[in-house]
Order: structure tokens, then C-alpha cells, then sequence
């Protein structure tokens, strides 16, 4: 997609922000209010001819001399001729496309000159939406608020639920530990849509004593990050966020106990093979008195998860005590 898209879209976040300030303020306070809403006013004509393909009025917006640059390319189109161009054959390729946006912070850099910063996503057909961040530079020339400049430069894409967890695929499967003090088997797989990995264990202690409980593992496009949240059959819960290094995966978990302690842990665990891995967890206290940290245990796969696949395997002995 062409960078000169992404110039047209700074525009229309100042039609989505209010640059007004409150009433009372300094003449100097007055004149920005009034610019601001020029400006609105001329964003909000650029954008409406934008989503009705209009390229000679599009380009009106601009400079004669006016530049957009693709900064991760290094892409220029310069002149208001050369603009035009472009929104002319990407209008004639992409007969849906819609702009929206959002701006972020508008500065006047003199009474004739601001700056707008925002973000801003292209809606052309089916695809998905492609997000871009851009700096912009407006002049005003007589009575018009004209584009002088624009720097845009794409986005990452957010990852989806299921892509951000690929990474954990591998532990979908069955799973077996044995430490001095338990026995913990463990079967990991997908949520029917993919959106979550299950992770379901019991721990045998001996004595006809078990302990079981269950652990989803998601994505926080909010955070961005990977969570956990693990509920136990002694009535106990918490929650945690996992991250990589190398082939050691880092659970770091907070738990609310069945007696109303509060727990802390760090888990580790490390990939050794495509069936094997070791974890161990350190740094744990209970209200804040130290545990003393758990020696790490070897944990095997020992068949494939039933149902729909995923995994989390995991953890030691009592895993989510």
C-alpha cells in the first residue's frame, strides 16, 4: 500500500479530537481555539473527499509543493501533481476504501503553523485494516488550512489469540512428573476456538490424598502479554504472566490461598526436547515469608491430549499450590 495513503488519514483524527479549550481563557488561548477549529473544518472536508475518491479535491488539501514520506521505505511523493496521481490509481484499485483515525496531540509551532500526530487505519476491501502512525505538518495559506508535509510509518499488527500462543503449541499433550512429595500428571490442550489453552492437573500426595485444578492460559491484547488464571480444588486461585527467554518460559504467579494468605512464585520452565522439559520454581513466600524454593523436576509427555489439542504443560509437583 502506498505511503501517500497514510498522509491523507492525518487528517482525519483532528475531526475525532476536540482541540477546543475551555471558554475564559487568553487572547492567545482564544486565537488557538479558533485555529483549531479551522482546522477540524478543513480535516473534515479533506476526509469526506478521501471516502468519496475524489482525488483533484484530495490533493486541494495539499500544498503545491506539499511531501509525503513513507519513512520505512524512504518513499516520497512530492507536489501536489504527483499526489494527485496516486490517490487517482489507488482509487481506481481499491473502489471500497475508507479511512478512519484517531489523532493524538496537535501543537501550534506558530500562528500559521501546526503540527498533528495521530494514528489512522485503511479500510480497503476485504483485508484487514492497515494501521499507521504518521506526523503531519499543516500551513495556512489566506484563509485555508493547507497539508505541507507528512511522515507515516505502518504499524505492527496485534497479534490474534492464536498466533500469540503459538509459541506454547508444543505443550499440548499429556504429561507425567514424580517428586518426593507428589505425583502430578497434567494434559494441556486447545479451547474449541483457539482463543485459550487448557490446562487440567491432578496431584496424587499418597495417602489417598489428591489435589486438582485447572489453568487457562491467554493472550492480553490490552497488555500485551501472555496470562494465566488458575483455580485449584482446595478453593484457592490466582493469576500470573508468562514470558520467554531462549527455551525457558518464566510464570510469574500470584495466588490468594483457601485460608486467605497470599502466595508468590516464580516457575521456570525449560524445553529440554520435543517430550521433555524440567521446571522449577523459586522466589516463592506466603504473606511475605520466604518458602524455602523447590528442587527442579523432570516432567515427560506421555501421550497426546484428548479432544482438540493444546497444551500447557507444566509444572512441578503441585503445580499451581
Amino acid at each position: 500500500m502506498k505511503h501517500f495513503v497514510f498522509a491523507l488519514m492525518i487528517l482525519l483524527w483532528v475531526t475525532a479530537s476536540g482541540f477546543a479549550k475551555p471558554p475564559g481563557g487568553t487572547s492567545g488561548e482564544s486565537d488557538a481555539n479558533s485555529e483549531d477549529i479551522a482546522i477540524r473544518e478543513r480535516i473534515a472536508a479533506y476526509v469526506e473527499a478521501f471516502n468519496q475518491h475524489d482525488a483533484a479535491l484530495v490533493a486541494s488539501h495539499w500544498t503545491e509543493d506539499g511531501v509525503s514520506v513513507a519513512e520505512a521505505t524512504g518513499e516520497r511523493t512530492e507536489g501536489r501533481e504527483a499526489l494527485q496521481a496516486e490517490f487517482e490509481e489507488f482509487f481506481a484499485a481499491n473502489g471500497s476504501a475508507r479511512l478512519s483515525g484517531q489523532v493524538s496531540h496537535v501543537r501550534a509551532i506558530r500562528p500559521d503553523v501546526f503540527e498533528v500526530e495521530g494514528q489512522t487505519r485503511l479500510f480497503a476491501g476485504a483485508d484487514e485494516p492497515v494501521e499507521s502512525a504518521f506526523t503531519a505538518v499543516l500551513v495556512k495559506d489566506g484563509d485555508q488550512w493547507m497539508i505541507s508535509s507528512s511522515h507515516e510509518h505502518d504499524l505492527p499488527q496485534p497479534l490474534s489469540t492464536a498466533d500469540a500462543l503459538r509459541e506454547l503449541e508444543w505443550l499440548v499433550g499429556r504429561w507425567e512428573d514424580q517428586s518426593d512429595e507428589a505425583r502430578v500428571t497434567t494434559t494441556v490442550r486447545w479451547s474449541s476456538n483457539q482463543a485459550f489453552l487448557i490446562r487440567s492437573f491432578e496431584a496424587d500426595l499418597g495417602e489417598g490424598v489428591t489435589f486438582e485444578g485447572t489453568q487457562v492460559i491467554g493472550w492480553d491484547p490490552l497488555g500485551e502479554q501472555i496470562r494465566t488464571w488458575t483455580f485449584t480444588s482446595d478453593g484457592s486461585f490466582g493469576q500470573g504472566t508468562v514470558s520467554r527467554n531462549d527455551d525457558a518460559w518464566m510464570l510469574k504467579m500470584w495466588q490468594v490461598l483457601s485460608d486467605g494468605r497470599l502466595a508468590n512464585a516464580t516457575r521456570i520452565m525449560t524445553r529440554v526436547n520435543d517430550d521433555t522439559m524440567t521446571v522449577e520454581t523459586i522466589g516463592q513466600t506466603i504473606d511475605g515469608e520466604p518458602v524455602p524454593s523447590l528442587a527442579p523436576v523432570t516432567v515427560v509427555r506421555t501421550g497426546s491430549a484428548d479432544g482438540d489439542s493444546d497444551a500447557q504443560s507444566s509444572t512441578t509437583e503441585g503445580a499451581a499450590r
